[in-house]
């Protein structure tokens, strides 16, 4: 599978916050289809949840960084529930962990954790561009 180059551009112009490309890009998805998305941003999490935690990551960790990651979203984001999103998150640090969560509840973990991850660590443009790529690739193998 190939991940269409407008995936990457799609998620850089939300870390961004340039919202112009981020519309106009969107309304291309729109149009063309989301093909290879889901395979994208769960690629992008994995990688955002190691950047974040690494190996090590204790529960208190994880709970903590799901409190903040949710009163961020209080203001108009979709509800996560906070379970589901620490179970996701385990599960990204280890394989072995186990999670039942509806498909339409990881899809907004996902992206809500990438977010967070990639906005609240001030990434550098090349940082960046080097995240997008590695999720491509990743996203790419079978």
């Amino acid at each position: 599978m190939t991940i269409k180059p407008e995936l990457p551009a799609y998620i850089r112009a939300l870390v961004r916050g340039d919202n112009e490309a981020h519309d106009r890009i969107q309304a291309q998805l729109d149009s063309e289809g989301w093909d290879g998305f889901p395979r994208f941003l769960a690629s992008l999490c994995f990688l955002a949840v190691d950047r974040r935690f690494g190996d090590d990551a204790t529960s208190a960790d994880v709970i903590k960084f799901v409190a903040d990651l949710r009163a961020g979203l209080a203001d108009g984001g979709p509800e996560i529930n906070a379970e589901d999103a620490e179970a996701l998150i385990r599960a990204n640090i280890d394989p072995e962990a186990d999670y039942d969560i509806a498909p339409s509840m990881i899809g907004k973990i996902q992206a809500a954790v990438v977010y967070k991850v990639l906005t609240d660590e001030h990434i550098t443009d090349e940082d960046l561009d080097a995240v997008l790529i590695e999720a491509a690739q990743l996203a790419t193998r079978s």
